[in-house]
């Protein structure tokens, strides 16, 4: 009936022509008559016909869609990275599929091997927790000996031979130590919830390196989210500390609480550096100095990078980096 969707097999019953001839008049193909296209082209849209672009997509090996695999959108940094993603795909005639792992290799694998099957072009995947844990990373590999594009960004697997944006974890956390020392702070403690990810090590590397040049004693503080808090309080009760770095949202919040309780002001008694977005960053009392990571740059630099690999087909490997800015602000 107009207005409501149909299927070619009933456009087909309706015009008394075979499915291929409405597919090739769809498509403007010369091999179909003028007189039948019009016919055609007007039944089509008379009863609201859309192609089924997976069906389309299966039988021609491309779908123009690009699938994005991240562990959340809860967490500032991916839902910036996200939005640099769909600004720059909203300018092509790409189309993106949204999956979250949950940080679960289980959830991350069934998204690979469900979407490779013809559904997607290829995939920008932030790594899950878990696969990094497990060190599996069979389904990544399935993907690009299937002929799919990937690119990961931000959490990265090296032995893995494919496109990645990263940001210079080591290299930032190095400098951020740097300036603390620069400033007279010596005992200056880690706090992280992320120690098990390939970036939580890596950052983790660059303030231990920083510390052992300038004769310092490291101090890393492991934490889950729930309990980062506790652990910095209780650590404050017994030793000197004179500045905190924190690697990621949970555990900058919680050294910030950790001092208030502890009775200690910031920045006079105790310097804060830590990660959170730049708004969250700027309504903090005081104001957050923090490692600016550009995850929307990172983004867009990804969807760059996996656009022109399915256009052009080439396998280049590329290695993006992404250099972080210390924003100072008040807390330091």
């Amino acid at each position: 009936m107009p207005g409501s969707n149909i299927t070619l097999k009933q456009l087909s019953s309706i015009l008394g022509v075979s499915i291929s001839t409405i597919s090739k008049a769809l498509n403007d193909s010369h091999e179909i008559s003028d007189v039948t296209k019009k016919r055609i082209v007007e039944m089509a849209k008379l009863h609201d016909y859309q192609p089924n672009k997976i069906a389309v997509g299966l039988k021609s090996g491309k779908t123009n869609t690009i699938a994005v695999v991240i562990p959340s959108v809860q967490n500032s940094f991916f839902a910036r990275a996200l939005y640099g993603i769909e600004s720059l795909i909203s300018e092509t005639n790409f189309n993106i599929i949204v999956c979250l792992t949950k940080e679960s290799h289980t959830k991350e694998v069934e998204t690979f091997n469900m979407l490779s099957n013809g559904v997607v072009d290829g995939f920008i995947v932030a790594v899950s927790e878990e696969t990094q844990n497990l060190q599996n990373y069979d389904h990544f590999t399935n993907a690009l000996e299937n002929g799919k594009s990937v690119v990961m960004f931000d959490r990265v697997i090296d032995s893995v031979n494919c496109g990645k944006v990263t940001t210079n974890d080591f290299t930032a956390l190095s400098e951020a130590t740097q300036t603390l020392i620069s400033s007279e702070r010596k005992n200056i403690v880690l706090l992280t919830t992320i120690h098990k990810l390939n970036v939580g090590k890596q950052r983790a590397q660059g303030y231990i390196k920083a510390m052992n040049a300038a004769g310092f004693q490291p101090v890393i503080l492991e934490s889950d989210d729930q309990q980062a808090g506790t652990v910095m309080v209780d650590y404050l009760k017994s030793n000197p500390v004179d500045a905190i770095i924190a690697l990621d949202t949970d555990a900058s919040l919680s050294a910030l609480k950790a001092v208030k309780v502890s009775g200690m002001q910031i920045p006079k008694d105790i310097a804060v550096i830590g990660y959170v977005s730049e708004r969250m960053a700027h309504n903090l009392t005081p104001e957050l100095t923090t490692i600016n990571q550009h995850s929307y740059t990172i983004g867009n630099a990804a969807a760059q990078m996996i656009t022109e690999a399915i256009r052009t087909k080439s396998k280049e490997i590329k290695h993006i980096v992404v250099s972080s800015t210390l924003s100072v602000r008040d807390s330091s």
